[in-house]
């Protein structure tokens, strides 16, 4: 538990809902990992916020495992306005890196 990092607007797994962890290198702000799933929920899309980023720097994410460019934001804009990510299957799953420019 010493290094969870819950995302923003994401609860625990469940039938019906999206799940999503983060996981950001906190030691030298360079960047990490996000994972969002979705489990049977209505909605196909949803906003992805991000904490525990160095606010001076501007990050780019990409989706793998290919990774396709999907932005380049600010620390201010991954905080209140996130991305977008769609999964159309009611089951399905999509992983983001986060990079440090």
């Amino acid at each position: 538990m010493m290094f969870r990092q819950d995302l923003p607007g994401f609860g625990e797994p469940r039938e019906g809902h999206w799940d999503g962890f983060q996981r950001i290198t906190t030691a030298n702000d360079s960047g990490g990992i996000i994972g969002v799933f979705r489990h049977r929920a209505e909605e196909t899309q949803r906003q992805v916020f991000v904490n525990y980023l160095d606010p001076e720097r501007k990050y780019t994410v990409l989706k793998g495992p290919e990774g396709k460019k999907v932005g380049t934001w600010t620390v201010q804009e991954l905080q209140e306005t996130g991305f977008s990510v769609t999964l159309d299957k009611e089951y399905a799953g999509a992983l983001f890196e986060i990079k440090g420019l």
